[in-house]
């Protein structure tokens, strides 16, 4: 009896391994080149003191950690003339409170400044406050309120 010959089916399957093979070389040698072998935690800054490192205190200096908000307050003197103070400190004029603001701004652009004004204190002066800390390029200008006028 004869034994039947295999044929070949028209659905075999053939796989080409050398393309396959050459395709993961090429993605193996993009993730080589692109890859950083630097350890991402080194770059990060960080407060932690690995053993063996000399400690580093940052110390900012005191104008900058006492500067939450800057304070500006005009009081009337008793000609009629307003009086100005910046964080307690008096000013001369309109001129130097400009420059003090100015100053207050190169240490921290985004300070806000409060405007407090007396209670007989004119619109106007405190308006130029207003005008005088824009001028320089104060954003976050505001205008406190007292509790009385709070509670109307």
């Amino acid at each position: 009896m004869k034994t039947p010959e295999r044929t070949r089916r028209d659905g075999d399957l053939e796989l080409n391994l050398t393309s396959m093979i050459d395709v993961i070389f090429l993605l193996l040698i993009f993730f080589v080149f692109t890859s950083d072998f630097k350890e991402p935690e080194k770059r990060m800054p960080t407060n932690l003191s690995l053993p063996g490192a000399i400690a580093r205190d940052r110390v900012e200096p005191q104008e900058r950690r006492d500067l939450d908000k800057v304070v500006a307050r005009v009081f009337l003197a008793p000609g009629g003339r307003a009086i100005y103070s910046v964080n307690g400190e008096r000013v001369a004029n309109l001129a130097a409170l400009e420059s003090t603001l100015e100053a207050l701004r190169e240490l921290d652009p985004n300070v806000p400044v409060v405007i407090a004004p007396e209670r007989d204190v004119p619109l106007e002066s405190a308006l130029d406050v207003y005008d005088v800390s824009r001028r320089v390029g104060l954003g976050r200008v505001q205008f406190a309120a007292s509790a009385e006028a709070l509670a109307r």
